[in-house]
């Protein structure tokens, strides 16, 4: 019997919210009413401070058609609804059925909702299912932006934009195009979600979905996404801003294209400072300095590219490795001066010229116009070929000047100190070691070999028969052999 009595409450309660929903049209007010059965039989004629109520909305407005047997109204001028205290609609132009509870106001139309107003030519309000929609150019803006589009769709009750076709957005720090775009007033924030373009400074951002925020100015890039500036290209699979520190983060598969100083700096990771002119890659970094003829390929734990006092520097830490097809290197830590086209070795520098291994405690190479133009070697120089699986040539002095040709290796001068050691043969057979003392010394290279040592000041020269020389006389002081460090794979 309860149960009986509890279904029928509850239809009772569904009539009553179903009529008060559906409940006719009220004239609440018409300073003049005309009826006139031969001239207009279809609806009543209202005039001056019209007030119409439906579904707990007022609707204002100079003068109005009552078309009372199909639940319809057409007002004119001054155009006025309003529902609840926060939704209010002008125009001059109203067409509203009371069936369908719509209403589509015309002209210079305004709808005002909490801090946000559209401006548009025609909107349709669901008084009913509380949205209002537009579909012809309109715009909406608040004190932190305006957002212009072709479409529209406004949910009261989640109090949410929905805009569509050639969106525009403008802030204070953005001009951004979409074709889709979700607006939440609650959160302030706004939804890309479609390919998108981002304006800002002298930079433009690109992706295929995001947000970002007008209130704080963060945002966060999706999908293929870019920042392009007149420098540099930065391409990541999301990128996060904010725009108040002008700091941003990408993430995975980032790679940056400067065209004008021509490299490529990829990694998993990237920051970028824009205050500081700083960008930091990590997370298994590589670099491409491009080259017609010879790109150099670099890798180590952390590259850093940055601007101090108007110099460009790209610096890289932990384990640096590079190489292309005339040159290999290996250091703990190395700084392309990009100014001055000067890379600078750091740490155990060592470098492979063909079959030859350099060391010294500061190396220096001149990169210029996208070739190897000198190499500069201090304090504790080395150059070591292989003989054979048990001698070695050795060349060594207090600093050495490498200059190149086309970025072959041309020459070395030995400047102080010169010391060498070189095997003989006869043919093919070994016979002897010669070891030289000359301050300075000169070699030539041709095919990547040593054709030519001019010892420029009168030498003191030792040669050993083979079967004489000590183990302790094959090596200069500070020789090592560092083959297995020498990288292979670009």
């Amino acid at each position: 019997m309860r149960k009986i009595q509890l279904i029928i409450i509850i239809l009772i309660l569904s009539i009553n919210t179903y009529a008060q929903n559906t409940k006719k049209i009220e004239i609440i007010n018409a300073d003049f009413s005309y009826v006139n059965s031969d001239l207009h039989p279809d609806y009543w004629r209202l005039i001056g401070n019209v007030n119409i109520r439906h579904n707990q909305t007022d609707m204002l407005c100079d003068s109005a058609y009552y078309y009372s047997n199909q639940e319809k109204i057409r007002a004119f001028n001054n155009i006025k609804i309003f529902k609840e205290d926060n939704i209010s609609l002008y125009g001059d132009i109203l067409e509203y059925n009371g069936k369908d509870n719509i209403a589509i106001i015309s002209k210079n139309v305004v709808f005002k909702n909490n801090k946000n107003t559209i401006k548009s030519e025609q909107i349709i309000f669901n008084i009913k299912e509380d949205y209002t929609l537009y579909n012809t150019r309109s715009e909406i803006f608040n004190s932190k932006q305006k957002i212009i589009s072709n479409k529209g769709k406004y949910n009261i009750d989640s109090k949410a934009y929905n805009f569509s076709d050639s969106v525009i957005v403008k802030t204070k720090n953005y001009l951004i195009t979409t074709n889709q775009l979700k607006y939440d007033t609650k959160s302030e924030i706004n939804y890309l979600e479609g390919p998108s373009n981002v304006f800002t400074d002298n930079k433009i951002v690109y992706c295929e979905y995001g947000f970002f925020n007008s209130s704080s100015d963060e945002a966060e890039f999706h999908g293929n996404s870019k920042i392009s500036s007149d420098e540099y290209i930065v391409f990541a699979d999301s990128i996060f801003y904010n725009k108040a520190t002008k700091n941003a983060i990408a993430r995975n598969n980032v790679r940056l294209i400067d065209s004008i100083n021509n490299f490529i700096l990829s990694g998993g990771i990237a920051e970028l400072y824009e205050i500081s002119n700083k960008l930091i890659v990590y997370k298994k970094p590589s670099l491409k300095l491009i080259s017609d003829n010879d790109t150099l390929f670099m890798k180590s734990t952390k590259f850093i590219y940055e601007t101090i006092d108007e110099n460009e520097y790209l610096t890289s830490y932990g384990d640096v490795n590079f190489l292309n097809n005339e040159l290999k290197g290996r250091c703990d830590s190395l700084t392309y001066k990009i100014s001055d086209s000067l890379i600078l070795m750091y740490n155990n520098p060592i470098i492979w010229l063909n079959e030859y291994q350099v060391t010294s405690d500061l190396i220096k190479i001149k990169y210029f116009n996208k070739k190897i133009s000198k190499i500069f070697l201090y304090q504790n120089p080395m150059i070591i070929s292989k003989e054979d699986s048990l001698e070695f040539n050795q060349i060594k002095g207090k600093e050495m000047i490498g200059d190149f040709r086309n970025n072959k290796l041309y020459n070395i001068n030995v400047k102080g100190n010169g010391q060498s050691i070189y095997f003989l043969r006869d043919k093919d057979k070994k016979i002897g070691m010669n070891y030289i003392e000359s301050s300075n010394i000169s070699l030539n290279f041709r095919d990547n070999k040593i054709y030519k040592i001019n010892y420029q000041i009168a030498p003191n020269s030792i040669t050993t028969p083979l079967e004489d020389i000590k183990d302790k006389d094959r090596f200069l002081n500070g020789f090592k052999w560092r083959i297995n460090e020498k990288p292979i794979k670009k």
